[in-house]
């Protein structure tokens, strides 16, 4: 079955496992474009009373299917994960995103790759980062949960003449929000990988030859604290010292003092693996390397874009080359 013809199923056959309030929903399908420009097909079931319903993604329930699981329990799921979302999302049915008196309070900013997200940031209320790749786009935060996440409204341009403010306001408003919603959370990341230990440590120094992981208090968008006023200074003065700053995901970033033994090109090699072997596509922040230097007060790229983009062919080429080999010692098997 074609994920085309899979669809069509779950829209007619759907309303069967629906609970009997949903009689009169209309079940529809959109194309929805994510972070890094990744195009979905999300289902949305809205009934007229609705004013705010979960997308959701049909990918999953596709590739669940492909490895074995029935129609009928899928489309289960399906049911079930709509109502869990519905649940979950009722502490903000009633929020008022029209009035900017509302949710001034709520506006938080994330960050994503500029340039991966042409298309997802071209009706987006987002400000570019100089001398980075990346962008800071605006939310509203609905709901907080360390268990099941953020929930969140991504604001639109078009947002902004109802809310009768300029871009460069709410985008200021945003960003002090921001750190009092999600308090940053540094963590040693050998504790992490060898302990499981996530407390945050005491202090702001980053030791040689150490790494750290910065985040938030939830673990989701935590990148976004590179951008909180102050932070990156504080770091830097009690290391007394710059640092590079490795994107790991848009949930987090890895710190490491520059003792001047390590190139940021020899990181940039760490990042990109990491980001085609462990990170989900969605989720990739950048290939590049950042740095802090606490004496100019900057944050500015420390790997070359150009570069860069020889690195991402090269990579390329070796994985075509892999495949061939592995496509020909399957041939020799079979023979």
């Amino acid at each position: 079955m074609t994920f085309e013809d899979f669809i069509e199923q779950v829209t007619d056959r759907l309303k069967f496992y629906l609970p009997e309030e949903y009689a009169g929903a209309a079940i529809t399908v959109q194309e929805v474009t994510k972070n890094n420009d990744r195009k979905l097909r999300a289902l949305c079931i809205k009934r007229p009373e609705d004013r705010v319903v979960p997308n959701i993604y049909l990918e999953d329930f596709y590739r669940m299917f492909q490895n074995g699981r029935k129609m009928n329990h899928i489309l289960a799921d399906i049911s079930l994960t709509h109502q869990k979302s519905m649940r979950e999302s009722a502490q903000w049915q009633n929020l008022h995103v029209g009035e900017y008196d509302t949710v001034k309070d709520n506006l938080y900013v994330t960050v994503l790759n500029r340039e991966k997200n042409r298309e997802y940031l071209k009706d987006l209320v987002h400000q570019d980062i100089p001398d980075t790749d990346i962008a800071a786009v605006l939310r509203v935060l609905c709901g907080k949960d360390s268990e099941r996440g953020n929930a969140s409204i991504l604001v639109k341009k078009s947002m902004l003449e109802v809310w009768g403010v300029s871009e460069e306001g709410l985008l200021e408003q945003a960003l002090k929000n921001t750190e009092r919603l999600f308090p940053p959370k540094m963590m040693d990341l050998e504790k992490i990988m060898y302990l499981g230990a996530d407390d945050s440590i005491s202090g702001k120094k980053i030791e040689s030859y150490s790494q750290y992981v910065l985040t938030n208090d939830t673990k989701v968008h935590g990148a976004a604290t590179l951008l909180y006023p102050n932070l990156l200074q504080e770091i830097g003065e009690a290391t007394g010292g710059s640092f590079f700053i490795l994107p790991s995901s848009i949930h987090e970033t890895i710190l490491i003092k520059d003792n001047g033994e390590m190139s940021a090109e020899e990181l940039q090699r760490m990042v990109m693996e990491v980001n085609r072997t462990q990170v989900s596509p969605e989720e990739v922040l950048s290939d590049e390397v950042y740095c802090y230097d606490y004496r100019e007060r900057k944050l500015t790229m420390a790997t070359d874009p150009a570069q860069t983009k020889e690195y991402v062919e090269q990579m390329a080429g070796e994985l075509c080359r892999e495949d061939s080999v592995e496509e020909a010692e399957a041939g020799e098997m079979e023979r």
